[in-house]
């Protein structure tokens, strides 16, 4: 037995490493990385209701663009905690990711937030099979309106995703689509009749009581651990650019801009929108390394970096320039490509597993040329924001 004993420790240990690895490669590895071309539409259903009190049910289902095998799937579904409050989900593809993904020991906290973070698991070795050419249903979601002014419940856009298993095993995350959004007491805007001019004259045509203009956003920014110009090989960021109308409670879809540093760290970049320009406005910003932040004012400011909050939009704007300068807020970056939404294990790993190297820009946080500590502090000191603000 003594003499077995040595080769019984050895196998015990080959096992536990196995797994360990298993585990941080499915977890940690392979939701960063992407599949070219293929996508999956996340859909509700039903997609709207008109209710002001009670509760309501809906079901998030997906459609992949192939025929894949599926490992496990990962969203945020967000919501306005003013006017509706989540209750309860049920998971019917698999199961919650057991201390990771939201359930309904969380509900203080969900409501709390607006957000349920959606994290299912197939727990069979061989994945679950879906096709392309019917809806896959995930969860089923149970909400209750709070009040009867219109809002919306979101998911998808940067932050949803199925994990595939390919032909050789491997896994990838195939990214959403688009957002697909749930309309709670949605309203269709109405027209006004022009008058009629003389009898057997000519009636103009009805407009809409919103006037819509194209206006053009140009912008001011602050990135976290950048105070200089960087090297001109280094001086662009393309940053993600999205507005919400706080009248309509709708969101555009996101532009992206390039955007470049004066000598004091100030980014500037521009991008235009056709919008309502009697609305007041929310202006979303993210960054390719950075969480999204969330800006309501047209020169916002704060005492400490990453410490500006706001909820309700008080942006105005008009047809044509719109000059706002931001960079009284600092955009903390942590999220590296590829971005998920959230600083994570892979990304903090990242940054450790680079430090002194020049080839790897993923992890050039700050744009100095080297990926080093001070990207790793960077990285760090944002965790306790982690997620991008919605």
């Amino acid at each position: 037995m003594r003499k077995e004993l040595p080769k019984i420790i050895t196998i015990f240990f080959i096992t536990v490493g196995v797994i360990v690895w298993g585990l941080n490669f499915v977890f940690f590895g392979a939701p960063k990385s992407k599949a070219t071309g293929e996508t999956v539409s996340f859909v509700f259903d039903p997609s709207s209701v008109s209710q002001a009190s009670g509760d309501f049910t809906t079901h998030i289902k997906v459609k992949p663009s192939i025929v894949m095998t599926i490992r496990g799937y990962q969203f945020n579904i967000n919501f306005d905690k003013s006017k509706v409050q989540f209750k309860s989900i049920t998971y019917i593809t698999g199961a919650v990711s057991t201390g990771v993904g939201d359930d309904n020991s969380k509900i203080t906290t969900i409501n709390q937030n607006g957000v349920v973070k959606v994290i299912g698991e197939i727990q069979t070795a061989t994945g679950l099979p879906i096709t392309a050419d019917q809806n896959t249903e995930l969860v089923t979601v149970t909400f209750t309106a709070v009040s009867a002014l219109s809002s919306s419940i979101t998911t998808g856009a940067t932050d949803a995703g199925l994990l595939m298993i390919k032909s050789d095993f491997s896994l990838f995350t195939v990214p959403s689509a688009g957002q697909a959004s749930f309309s709670i007491n949605g309203v269709v805007p109405t027209l006004t009749s022009a008058p009629t001019i003389t009898s057997g004259g000519p009636t103009l045509t009805p407009t809409p009581t919103g006037a819509a203009g194209n206006v053009n956003l140009k912008l001011k920014l602050k990135f976290q651990g950048i105070v200089s110009k960087p090297a001109d090989a280094r001086n662009k960021l393309s940053v993600k650019i999205k507005l919400y109308n706080e009248t309509t409670n709708l969101e555009t879809a996101y532009n992206t801009a390039d955007f470049t540093a004066d000598d004091q760290g100030i980014w500037s970049g521009s991008t235009s929108f056709n919008v309502d320009i009697s609305a007041k406005y929310i202006i979303y910003a993210k960054g390719p390394y950075h969480i999204q932040k969330k800006i309501c004012d047209a020169a916002p400011t704060e005492t400490a970096g990453g410490t500006y909050r706001c909820t309700k939009g008080n942006i105005t704007l008009v047809a044509g320039d719109n000059n706002l300068n931001l960079s009284g807020v600092v955009l903390l970056s942590g999220d590296l490509p590829d971005q998920d939404g959230s600083i994570t294990a892979y990304d903090t790993s990242f940054v450790y597993n680079n430090l002194g190297k020049t080839d790897n820009d993923k992890c050039d946080v700050n744009r100095d040329g080297i990926c080093n500590t001070q990207d790793y502090s960077l990285v760090i000191a944002s965790l306790s924001v982690k997620n991008d603000e919605l």
